[in-house]
């Protein structure tokens, strides 16, 4: 499977390219808001999200059938960006299963700040 088509083809929401990429019974759990999908119900939810979406692939991992993404995913018409780290499980060329963990891309909070400590990674 190429990974990267299927990440251009998720940023783009587009619907049929989506769906080729999943057997018709995996699902989908975004576990920062406790949620689990068909292939149907995430084409939805991707594709009808609001705006317009853009990202890069950071990193790619694969261990036996588990394929591991970082990817950064923003909104090309808002101030929203986020990194996700996704385990999709692949069977058949397909996927079966995606667990997926986003969190958002933000300034260093105040109070590491005051305290002087870390760095920027790039």
């Amino acid at each position: 499977m190429d990974i990267q088509s299927y990440w251009q083809a998720v940023l783009q929401q587009n619907r049929d390219e989506i769906r080729e990429f999943f057997h018709a019974d995996a699902h989908i759990k975004w576990h920062n808001t406790n949620e689990c999908f068909s292939v149907e119900e995430f084409i939805r939810a991707n594709c009808e999200y609001p705006g317009k979406w853009d990202g890069t692939v950071e990193r790619v991992e694969i261990i036996g059938n588990l394929v591991i993404t970082i990817s950064k995913v923003y909104s090309t018409d808002k101030p929203l960006s986020f990194h996700v780290v996704s385990f999709i499980e692949i069977r058949e060329g397909r996927i079966v299963s995606v667990d997926e963990y986003w969190g958002d891309n933000g300034q260093v909070p105040q109070w590491r700040l005051d305290k002087k400590i870390g760095r920027p990674i790039v």
